[in-house]
């Protein structure tokens, strides 16, 4: 009876120790800690955290290292358990929480260690057989095989899909749980047959394979029967391959016919342009040929072509039938020349028997003579004329001797002044000419045959006519910063009332040939010309011509003076729609209008009236009828039978 009471005051004694300690160390723990380490031993800082926060840690032997920690404030155990993970961060270390005691591994061996409480009745390496019933055992060793430690060992047996894995019964636990997570019976993924039309299904399936689309677990396979794909996957796949094969199911041979009205090119130059450049791309074997015939009477186009080809063959078409610009090109054409001419000379000599044997006489141009005064006085003509000009002449004597005089001089000007204002309306890229000018016929060669007598037989001349007058032609082509390229060619010829000592008469004839290129209602000049000549011609007795006073009886001299100035400038503008079109008409109306009114002739009011010769259109309504105007109101309303009405036009 002694012994036991002595037994349980021991075991008394002995709990109020322990309630001691633990009151102590939870003391301890509730007390905030000084830290101040500068290059501390890391498993020696373990252990002040295993102290402080009253938790057991497991050191792994590759726990190595040195730690600073610089705290200014105190740290409470929690504060310094997070600056303990942290420490172990840094140096790639990291714990694995178990049941009452946290292990403290390096980072590249914490996944093959197993974490939870450890259950001390299976501690200890065991060798466990896993089963695998669905996933491939390939794909199963690919996941584990990194979880487990070097000396852990792992052998597949294909055939029976089984695991033999040799390792610590607690690793094994965690490993076991693993694998049968991975072993899932994968739902029964839905199929679909795509059927095929024109393609072979075979063909098809080859090109899906080749583009490697189809994942693991998925599948393509070919129904020769009903030329049909099997697909099994998912609704992603089956979609993908459904566009796919929908795409490669196109039948290459069908031809299709299509018919195509044209409102603005011409067919036979449109269907020149898409055949060329559809023959520049290579066409497949037993591909079907694209005919493109142009119909002239209604100017459409009728294609046959494949039924891939066709849409882009009609979207070709539409964009080259555009409504073309036009270009109103204006023109200024002057042209002004003076020619000057003065002469004065003296002439005399004596008549002896009606022939002039002595004096003074000067032959200048085409100016009289005293010869042909003296003969034509000698000769009685009925009509003796001394030339233009002041003229001072007579003869001394009688009618067949005598004392003859002449005495001449003129000063002539002569101008010519030509404005011509051409105006031409064309398409672009379309050449265009216009021509005011004479149809003048030129001798260009003759023909006659000599008979028996002395008339000629069977005569004749060959006659070539030309234009005479203003030419101007001109291709434009317009850009897209609505800039003009111009090829011009342009000429201006006359009559100059002078015939050549081969026979004709003479033309005159300026012309230029040029490519230009001018902003869209700006004006460019393009050829001016000034041409300015003069000369003389004197003639003179030597030695008593130099006589003062006396002397200019002894001399002759006449002088000329001739200029031209000739200039070319263009215009052009383009006409893009109706509006601009419609407002230059107006414009242009308005000035004929004007121009027409300046030049026609007054009406004095007396019989006969002049008739009204200006344009009847003032650029206000250009609708009205044409022969409004033209016509008298009273014999349109009076005569009998009536006129026919004017035409109307509707708005």
């Amino acid at each position: 009876m002694t012994h036991i009471f002595s037994l349980r005051a021991a075991l008394l004694s002995l709990c109020i120790v322990c309630a001691q300690l633990g009151a102590g160390t939870r003391m301890a723990q509730a007390q905030d800690i000084e830290l101040n380490l500068r290059d501390a031993d890391l498993r020696s800082f373990i252990e002040i955290v295993s102290e402080a926060t009253g938790r057991s840690f497991v050191l792994d032997p590759g726990v190595r290292g040195t730690v600073t920690v610089l705290a200014p404030d105190p740290l409470s155990a929690d504060e310094l358990y997070e600056v303990f993970v942290t420490v172990l961060e840094l140096n790639r270390l990291t714990l694995i929480e178990g049941g009452t005691v946290t292990r403290v591994v390096p980072m590249n061996v914490a996944r093959e260690q197993s974490s939870g409480p450890i259950d001390i009745t299976r501690a200890g390496f065991e060798t466990r057989v896993i089963e695998v019933e669905n996933a491939p055992l390939s794909e199963i060793i690919e996941v584990i095989r990194p979880l487990l430690p070097a000396e852990a060992v792992l052998t597949p047996v294909p055939r029976s899909r089984l695991l033999l894995l040799s390792d610590r019964r607690q690793n094994l636990n965690r490993i076991e749980a693993l694998v049968e997570r991975l072993d899932q019976r994968l739902d029964q993924q839905p199929i679909e047959l795509i059927r095929l039309r024109n393609a072979s299904a075979a063909e098809v399936a080859q090109v899906i394979e080749s583009m490697g689309i189809v994942p693991e677990g998925s599948a393509v396979t070919v129904d020769r029967r009903s030329n049909a794909l099997v697909v099994s996957g998912d609704d992603d796949l089956r979609r993908q391959l459904r566009v796919l094969a929908g795409r490669l199911d196109t039948q290459r041979d069908s031809v299709v016919s299509h018919a195509i009205e044209l409102n603005y090119a011409d067919a036979a130059a449109m269907a020149d342009v898409v055949l060329r450049t559809i023959n520049t791309t290579d066409t497949g074997p037993g591909q079907a040929q694209v005919r493109i015939v142009p119909e002239s009477q209604t100017n459409s186009l009728l294609i046959s072509a494949p039924e891939d080809q066709l849409g882009d063959i009609i979207q070709m078409v539409r964009f080259l039938d555009r409504r073309p610009s036009q270009v109103l090109v204006e023109a200024v054409i002057f042209e002004m020349s003076v020619q000057g001419f003065s002469d004065l000379s003296a002439q005399f000599g004596a008549v002896l028997n009606n022939a002039l044997v002595g004096g003074v006489e000067f032959t200048l141009g085409d100016r009289p003579s005293l010869s042909s005064l003296v003969s034509a006085i000698s000769s009685d003509a009925s009509s003796v004329s001394a030339g233009a000009g002041g003229v001072i002449g007579g003869v001394a004597g009688n009618s067949e001797d005598g004392i003859a005089g002449l005495l001449t001089a003129i000063a002539s000007t002569s101008s010519t002044r030509l404005l011509s204002t051409p105006s031409i309306m064309t398409l672009n890229n379309e050449e265009a000419e216009i021509v005011v000018a004479q149809n003048v016929p030129f001798v260009t060669g003759s023909f006659s045959q000599v008979g028996e007598s002395n008339q000629p037989d069977n005569p004749f001349q060959t006659i070539e006519r030309q234009d005479v007058g203003l030419t101007l032609n001109v291709t434009p082509q317009i850009n897209a910063d609505r800039t003009v390229r111009m090829v011009i060619d342009q000429e201006v010829s006359n009559l100059t009332s002078t015939n050549a000592a081969a026979g004709g008469e003479i033309t005159a004839r300026r012309a230029l040939s040029t490519t230009v290129l001018v902003r869209d209602g700006n004006v460019i000049m393009l050829g001016g010309l000034l041409e300015d000549g003069n000369g003389s011609v004197s003639q003179r007795v030597p030695g008593i011509s130099k006589l003062p006073i006396v002397g200019g009886l002894f001399r002759g001299k006449n002088a000329s003076q001739d200029q031209r100035v000739l200039l070319v400038m263009l215009r052009p503008r383009v006409v893009k729609t109706d509006a601009e079109a419609q407002k230059l008409s107006r414009q242009l109306a308005r000035k004929a209008q004007t121009a027409s009114l300046a030049i026609q002739p007054l009406d004095d009011g007396v019989y006969p009236r002049t008739p009204p010769g200006g344009l009847p259109f003032d650029g206000a309504d250009l609708d009205q009828p044409f022969d409004a105007g033209f016509v008298d109101d009273f014999a349109q309303s009076r005569n009998y039978p009536p006129l026919p009405s004017r035409i109307r036009f509707g708005n």
